[in-house]
């Protein structure tokens, strides 16, 4: 990684023995909360370590930067990219009341704005097409396969061929290639998203298998590959993103399926149930 591409983090701990004790006491400010260049003035930012804005300026300069703007630039991108280093706060001393009152108003915010987001017709469009085909496949990676799995695990209750992908130690091809028009993928796109996702959304369009994309509010790239596009608020009041509004479009998702798919749904829900008790599965 070059000097002009490398992370704020990757160049304090580069340069650290360069550095002043000034400029040490404002890279310890920093690597505390790395956010905080993102939000505060080059001012603010001196103020909060107890230097000078002259210091804070040689101090950017030392590390590489063009200009304090050029590192906050660099620190906003990392931010909405997802990266949690970034989206925590400077310590506070709030109480913890304050913090969870805070959090829970956030995550009301977040289902509720997702909700109104939704569209109708687009909604009722994809429910329809996963209720009709033949195989569902659910897709994601790193985080967002937590999700894929919450859609996989209420849809394999319903429908009679659901597969999750990826699995431990194959390649994506050999499952690709078994897919065509009568089939559906979800496809689930968090921030931070992996190349592969985006590879593996191009390849199903080019089978012309339609596609729902489940993603923040951004998206990315792997929306111009989709059918349907699902948009849901993620931002967190404290370190990690939000997963309530994912959570609730993902049962409303599969519960709109399952009403869709009326006698069907319900017959299999009636096998599967009647094999949990001869199975003794479940308490």
């Amino acid at each position: 990684m070059s000097a002009k591409t490398a992370s704020l983090e990757g160049r304090i701990r580069q340069q650290w023995d360069q550095l002043s004790l000034h400029e040490q006491r404002l890279a310890d400010v920093l690597l505390a909360a790395p956010g905080q260049l993102a939000m505060n003035t080059a001012t603010e930012l001196a103020q909060s370590a107890g230097v000078s804005k002259a210091t804070a300026t040689r101090f950017f300069r030392h590390l590489g930067y063009e200009s304090y703007d050029a590192a906050r630039r660099q620190a906003r991108e990392m931010q909405n990219s997802g990266s949690p280093l970034y989206l925590q706060s400077a310590p506070s001393s709030s109480p913890l009341a304050s913090l969870m009152q805070s959090h829970l108003e956030k995550e009301v915010s977040n289902l509720v704005n997702t909700y109104r987001s939704l569209e109708s017709a687009q909604l009722e469009s994809c429910v329809d097409a996963i209720a009709k085909s033949r195989r569902v496949v659910v897709m994601g990676w790193r985080h967002s396969q937590t999700i894929a799995l919450l859609i996989y695990r209420d849809l394999v209750h319903i429908h009679s061929d659901v597969r999750l992908l990826p699995r431990a130690g194959d390649s994506l091809a050999e499952h690709l290639a078994t897919l065509g028009p009568q089939d559906v993928v979800i496809c689930v796109g968090l921030r931070r998203r992996m190349p592969a996702l985006e590879a593996a959304m191009a390849a199903l369009e080019e089978l012309d298998v339609p596609m729902l994309y489940i993603a923040d509010v951004l998206a990315g790239k792997p929306a111009k590959h989709a059918r349907w596009v699902l948009r849901c608020q993620t931002d967190g009041s404290l370190i990690f993103d939000s997963t309530v509004a994912l959570s609730g479009v993902c049962n409303l998702l599969c519960s709109l399926v399952a009403r869709s798919m009326g006698k069907a749904s319900n017959d299999r829900l009636a096998t599967v149930e009647s094999l949990h008790q001869s199975l003794d599965e479940l308490e």
